[in-house]
């Protein structure tokens, strides 16, 4: 599914670019579109959403700009179909998620291995448990069977047989003999098919007549036990266990016996406990028999060990013997006896199978660890590091670098080739557009300010003619007029030159010879004093910067017979690592207006040109300003308290070239970085601003 998913990103990926190449705009957008309903309905591959997002709309919105700037077609673009900030899911990295994805596997494989194997040995236990078990349960039936039908078989003698049983338990009987021959045969016929009886015999009290019969290889010890057991007890019974089964232990064997007592003797039958042991000798596993308090019977390596008398739970116990091994014990009430058969089963038994299991499922694990290992490593080349190539060239085309050009010389795989060779493509086509499109807004720049320029000279000669029309008609007035006409002609010569740029001197010097031709006017009337920095004077700045707040002064302050004084200081700073100049114009006129301040003091791009003629100088510096040091440059106006207007400009430091070039333009906005505000007292003015 992964790469059926990647496959079809790359396919329509490849439709996109080839698409742009043809600028079909109307397309481009479908297309768009459509990659944005492929990434909301998969929630995948956040990085290479934002990879194509960066992609197409920096494409679409320089190519927009620059068939705009041509008077092509003029379109917006109000949306963001690629924004995963506000995409409702998280995102996440693909090879991150990939990664996890295989760890979760991992860890779930682990644990399930880890439960197999506990669930294995638990249940291999409890099958080898439950298998003695029935084992036992089986056999422990069996032998009750036999035990029960050993009893029936002597109440049967006893209850069919009486005359024999009379024979041999009267006194002074002459046929005595015939009797116990008789008895003898009969046990031998119910011996016959009593596979777990080992002895049965026949006790006359009266007469101490004893007969006794046993298996082949049976046990005379007991049958000589049995006999002597009964002449001792005599006519007292008590001694005798005539309830169950009990127990006996002999030199050479151990013994389960049963005692009837009949109206003239004793019948009874007993069973060799280390005869029923015979089935399971195969068998590692350690049966006894156990009495009542749990002490085995038959065992001497056993005799000191106590085993669990607890038969009601279906769970074995544990026990360790003497040789240090540990057992688990399955126990077995015998209803007829007051013993019980126990199975002490090794350790090792029941743990031989898990371990057979354990190292099948060591081994599965060990296979798959190695395959795990073979697809990291072919996961790392085939899709980690073709990922980390596109999400690289992504984040370039995010941060808006240069051209990227990835090192794709080892690369192998198709797809991130084409994506790099298209990307390429596309990245050269937009810097082409981007160039384009700077070098449209220069031209467009320049034909502004030429314009701001061809507005500012009429301006300037407007004042000027307004002072020579204010000239008296004297032999003086002449004199003035033809001195001002000269200087007049110096003034316009700078004010309509070609040039863009004058080192701040040229400025200076002009800004001096128009308050001397304000003297010439108003002899006697001007006070003006000039103070800049001889750091600064070498500075670059645009023409008329200081002059237009000269004539202004003049034209709106200048009264005969009234003193106005203009003082002009200039500054090199250095602020946030850079250096500025800091050029100040002060008079001592009315002032400025409230709202003329408001609106001067606004920015650039916030203020409406008033097309009646009034305050197109000072708009027209403000433009210039913008256009030339963009948001560098700042001014300020405000009325100085014992003064009037104060006028405020900051310029960056640029040294003047012989070329007359203007500086370097900044058009792109950033954050100013000087305030607007000021800390002057404002102090209400008269003055009408032009």
């Amino acid at each position: 599914m992964f790469f059926l998913l990647v496959s079809s990103l790359f396919s329509r990926f490849f439709v996109v670019a080839s698409m742009f190449e043809q600028n079909c705009f109307d397309y481009q957008l479908l297309l768009l579109y459509n990659f944005n309903k492929l990434f909301s309905n998969s929630h995948c591959l956040g990085f290479i959403a934002l990879f194509l997002e960066s992609m197409c709309k920096l494409y679409i919105i320089t190519e927009a700009s620059f068939l705009n700037s041509s008077k092509h077609r003029t379109f917006s673009l109000n949306f963001n179909f690629f924004d995963h900030t506000m995409h409702k899911h998280k995102i996440y990295s693909l090879k991150k998620k990939a990664f996890w994805y295989w760890m979760r596997i991992l860890i779930m494989f682990s644990i399930l291995l880890l439960f197999l194997i506990f669930y294995i040995s638990k249940q291999l236990q409890h099958e080898t448990y439950q298998g003695i078990h029935q084992t036992m349960d089986l056999y422990v039936q069996q032998l009750n069977k036999s035990m029960e039908t050993a009893e029936n078989c002597l109440w049967e003698f006893a209850n069919n047989n009486t005359d024999v049983v009379d024979t041999i338990t009267s006194k002074n009987n002459p046929n005595a003999v015939i009797s116990q021959i008789k008895a003898s045969r009969l046990l031998d016929n119910t011996l016959s098919y009593m596979t777990d009886i080992d002895g049965m015999f026949v006790y006359g009290k009266a007469n101490d007549h004893f007969v006794c019969r046993y298996k082949n290889g049976g046990s005379n010890d007991c049958s000589s036990y049995m006999k002597k057991l009964l002449r001792q007890s005599g006519e007292d019974a008590s001694a005798l266990n005539f309830k169950s089964w009990y127990y006996i232990e002999l030199e050479r064997h151990t013994y389960l016996i049963r005692i009837i007592n009949d109206l003239h003797g004793y019948l009874g039958a007993w069973i060799r406990l280390d005869e029923l042991n015979t089935p399971f000798d195969d068998s590692n596993t350690i049966f006894l028999f156990a009495d009542e308090n749990g002490i085995p019977y038959d065992n001497e390596s056993w005799s000191d060990f106590k085993l669990s008398t607890d038969f009601s739970t279906q769970k074995p116990h544990r026990i360790r013997g003497k040789d240090g091994i540990q057992y688990l014990q399955v126990a077995e009430k015998l209803p007829s006896s007051t013993c019980s058969l126990n199975a002490l089963i090794p350790s090792e038994e029941v743990n031989t199978p898990i371990y057979n299991m354990l190292k099948l499922l060591l081994g599965g694990a060990l296979l798959i660890f190695v395959v795990s290992l073979l697809w990291t490593v072919s996961y790392e080349h085939l899709i980690s590091k073709p990922l980390d190539l596109i999400r690289k060239m992504a984040s370039q085309v995010k941060e808006e670098q240069q051209v990227p050009h990835p090192d794709l010389s080892n690369e192998r795989c198709e797809e991130v080739l084409e994506i790099g060779e298209t990307l390429n493509k596309l990245m050269n086509r937009i810097e082409k557009l981007k160039i384009n499109v700077y070098e449209d807004k220069l031209n467009l720049k320049a034909l502004e300010i030429q314009y701001l320029k061809s507005q500012v000279a009429p301006h300037s000669l407007i004042n000027c003619l307004s002072a020579i029309a204010s000239m008296p008609f004297t032999e003086e007035g002449r004199r003035l007029t033809n001195e001002f006409v000269r200087t007049l002609s110096n003034h316009l010569r700078y004010t309509l030159q070609d040039k863009t740029a004058v080192p701040l001197k040229e400025e200076l010097k002009y800004v001096e010879n128009f308050l001397e031709m304000t003297e010439l006017r108003f002899p006697g009337c001007l006070n003006w004093e000039i103070h800049v920095d001889e750091k600064c004077r070498n500075a670059s700045v645009f023409p008329i910067i200081l002059l237009m707040f000269t004539e202004n002064t003049i034209k709106h302050n200048m009264i005969m017979g009234e003193e106005l004084r203009v003082r002009i200081t200039g500054s090199l700073v250095e602020r946030n690592g850079e250096k500025y100049v800091v050029l100040t114009h002060l008079d001592s006129g009315s002032g400025y207006f409230e709202e003329d301040l408001e609106y001067l003091n606004r920015p650039v791009s916030q203020q409406v040109h008033d097309f009646d003629g009034k305050k197109i100088g000072t708009y027209n510096l403000l433009k210039r300003l913008y256009l030339v040091y963009g948001e560098k440059a700042h001014a300020h106006f405000s009325n100085e308290p014992g003064w009037g207007a104060r006028s405020e400009v900051t310029i960056p430091y640029i040294p003047y070239r012989e070329d007359g070039n203007p500086p370097e333009s900044k058009i792109e906005t950033s954050e100013p970085l000087f305030s607007h505000a000021s800390d002057t007292p404002q102090v209400p003015g008269k003055r009408n601003e032009s």
